[in-house]
């Protein structure tokens, strides 16, 4: 039978193609789950920078916002409009002047700032005032200044390279016409404290040119967007491919923040008209974004080796499977091929031992062959005497004793042939009355010689088996041989007793519902205890050396395997009886058709 197995080539190529659209699967999930990670923790940075950014945006504006509300409330009030009239006096400027100061001092103002149209400037700084005049260019030309004429609030930063400053003016108007500018100027030092405490850096743009910032070499840097460097040194603004804007530095910083990047938040005051950033390290994306990969990777390998594995596994088992199935193919062919030879062999075997068993009964049966022809010739003789002297009835008396002779040599002749045929291959209906007959009539020669009594005893009705006639008969010709040989073996030991009575073998036989018992005891000597276990296996035997193979035994009782029956040795049930043996066989059935003895039995197990 021939069993369909993928080979373990095509196994372990698949297994490969498999593996390597596993792999490929695998490395898809690693960069997706780096991307992923990777613009999660932008967003994390992004959002973390925000808050920050919201909440120093929000103080400092705060900070800013009574300066930013200050400059208009002056410019309206009647005391400091006095100043700018030109109808005022020393006592109502000296007076504008004081109240001023005192709010220059509660406010906590840098400095207080009257400025004429003729670019006259009256300051305060502390409880002091300076008087100035500058160039009407000059003074009317600031930033601030231009706007407050305008009618917006002026805004202006300063940075004199100590300190910055951040101005707010505010047109003075008198009788709806500009008279003045009233400016409020604030030291952002205060300010920037706060922003010194925050580990990350935070700035403050306008016009792309970074104004605050609490990285001291940052200030007044150029933010430079989309590569456009300008020609300088600055800072690198860029977009991410996953939405964040970066930020990198292009000059020289420390050694730790050299080559960083930065995860920007970015929020633009509209009152102040400047831009504030934000920033968190990029690393820490990059850090988890490396994390996740690793991850993902011992992951996918330990998956990857994972199956590999189990496909190397697979593989080696189809191998193994394959090699223990050519194996068990191999053995089974060599099995069939041992028991055919045996079975010639046994065929041989038992074919030898019934000639042997013929040759052993040779010089017996001369001696019964000898006498009916004697007494043939001799009764032929008589015959021819007493028909010449007219004595035809007594002639013919000899003529029937000669038919007689004869007819029991042609009996034995016949028993002796079916007995020396190979038998043949089927199994039939066979008379135990019949076979025991035969059986015995073979073996009286030789017990008659070795002084044994062979009895049968037969029961009322007829037994009928299903069996082969020539290898049930044997069976049972062997079982009596060796009893003869058994009782002739132990006579003729020098320590051997006399016996109380005469050696005797008994064949009784009887039937159940389902089986016959055939049994074949004697008085002999007995068998061993030490083989009575190993009795029925090959070369297990009681005889001398060169007497005997042990074959008889296990031929027997595959034969009787053979029939669907048993044989075995068992206590003898009668009294003065040394060894049983007994046969089960199945009986035949009334409708079984009786079979003759050239076709019998089969093949023996």
């Amino acid at each position: 039978m021939q069993i369909d197995f993928k080979r373990p080539a095509r196994l372990k190529t698949r297994n490969r193609r498999h593996l390597s659209v596993v792999a490929i699967c695998l490395l898809a999930a690693i960069m997706a789950a780096t991307m992923i990670t990777y613009r999660n923790a932008l967003k994390t940075s992004e959002e973390t920078a925000a808050a920050r950014l919201s909440l120093q945006v929000e103080s400092f504006t705060n900070a800013l916002d009574k300066y930013r509300l200050l400059a208009p409330l002056l410019a309206r009030r009647p005391d400091v409009l006095a100043a700018f009239s030109s109808r005022m006096d020393e006592d109502d400027l000296e007076a504008a002047l004081a109240e001023m100061v005192r709010i220059s001092g509660m406010s906590d103002a840098a400095e207080i700032q009257l400025i004429y149209l003729d670019g006259t400037q009256i300051s305060t700084y502390g409880n002091r005032l300076y008087r100035g005049q500058e160039t009407k260019r000059d003074t009317l030309s600031r930033a601030d200044i231009v706007q407050a004429m305008q009618g917006r609030l002026g805004r202006r930063f300063v940075d004199d390279g100590h300190d910055q400053f951040f101005v707010f003016s505010s047109a003075a108007r008198i009788n709806a016409k500009v008279a003045g500018v009233i400016s409020i100027v604030v030291n952002l030092s205060s300010s920037q404290q706060l922003w010194a405490l925050a580990p990350q850096p935070i700035i403050a743009a306008q016009d792309n040119v970074v104004m605050l910032s609490n990285r001291a070499n940052w200030v007044q840097r150029e933010l430079h967007h989309g590569g456009n460097r300008r020609g300088t040194k600055g800072l690198l603004v860029e977009k991410s491919l996953f939405g964040p804007t970066l930020i990198k530095p292009d000059f020289h910083q420390t050694a730790l923040e050299a080559g960083l990047k930065y995860v920007t938040a970015e929020k633009k005051d509209y009152v102040l008209g400047w831009t504030f950033y934000a920033l968190e390290p990029l690393k820490r994306p990059i850090y988890a974004a490396i994390v996740a990969f690793l991850f993902a990777t011992s992951l996918s390998a330990i998956a990857l080796g994972g199956l590999w594995i189990v496909s190397s596994r697979q593989v080696e088992l189809l191998r193994q499977r394959r090699k223990d199935t050519a194996n068990g193919l191999r053995l089974e062919r060599r099995i069939r091929e041992r028991t055919r030879e045996l079975q010639k062999t046994q065929e041989g075997l038992i074919h030898s031992a019934k000639l042997a068993a013929i040759g052993q009964m040779s010089t017996v049966l001369n001696h019964e062959y000898n006498q009916p022809l004697m007494a043939i010739r001799t009764f032929s003789e008589n015959a021819g005497l007493l028909f010449q002297s007219g004595k035809e009835e007594k002639g013919q008396e000899n003529l029937k004793r000669i038919i007689a002779q004869v007819d029991k040599l042609s009996k034995l002749s016949k028993s002796l042939k079916s007995f020396a045929r190979r038998p043949g291959i089927d199994i039939c209906a066979v008379s135990v009355n019949a076979v025991v007959d035969e059986s015995v009539m073979i073996m009286t020669p030789k017990a008659r010689k070795c002084g044994v009594s062979l009895t049968v005893k037969k029961p009322e009705r007829e037994v009928r088996v299903m069996a082969g006639h020539t290898r049930l008969e044997q069976v049972l010709v062997n079982l009596i041989a060796n009893a003869l040989d058994a009782i002739e073996d132990h006579r003729s030991r020098p320590d051997a007793k006399p016996a109380s009575k005469p050696y005797g073998i008994e064949i009784t036989y009887n039937r159940t519902e389902t089986d016959a018992v055939i049994r074949v005891s004697d008085t002999g000597p007995g068998i061993d205890h030490s083989i009575e276990k190993s009795i029925f296996e090959p070369f297990v035997t009681s005889k001398a050396r060169g007497v005997g193979l042990g074959l008889g035994l296990p031929i027997a009782y595959n034969l009787i395997k053979g029939f669907g029956g048993s044989l075995c040795l068992i206590d003898p049930p009668e009294r003065g009886m040394a060894t049983t043996f007994e046969i089960t066989l199945p009986i035949a059935g009334d409708d079984a058709k009786l079979g003759a003895h050239s076709s019998e039995e089969v093949k023996p197990i």
